[in-house]
């Protein structure tokens, strides 16, 4: 399975507050760092619409923050199905 898709950044933060309590959100020029558990994720675009919360990533920037930042793949596949990310093991991709 592919890692075709676009997830709004509003559903994004959503899911963050959810899965990853005590986030914190820097917006930069190009791109958002988000800090979480002592890590920093800088790889997450503003989209193509802009920094808007209707802009749009996809999914494979979302899904190698999860990886990185150690957020639950169950949780964060809660709140975006369309991640499908491998619950057992969330190095490996189903």
């Amino acid at each position: 399975m592919g890692t075709r898709g676009l997830v709004r950044l509003k559903a994004i933060f959503e899911m963050l507050k959810d899965c990853a309590p005590g986030y914190a959100h820097k917006e930069k020029e190009h791109r958002h760092w988000i800090m979480y558990g002592g890590k920093t994720f800088r790889g997450l675009p503003k989209g193509k619409h802009g920094s808007g919360s209707r802009a749009e990533i996809e999914i494979g920037h979302i899904k190698d923050m999860v990886k990185h930042l150690g957020i639950s793949p169950k949780c964060a596949n809660a709140h975006l199905p369309l991640l499908q990310l491998n619950e057992e093991n969330p190095q490996c991709r189903p």
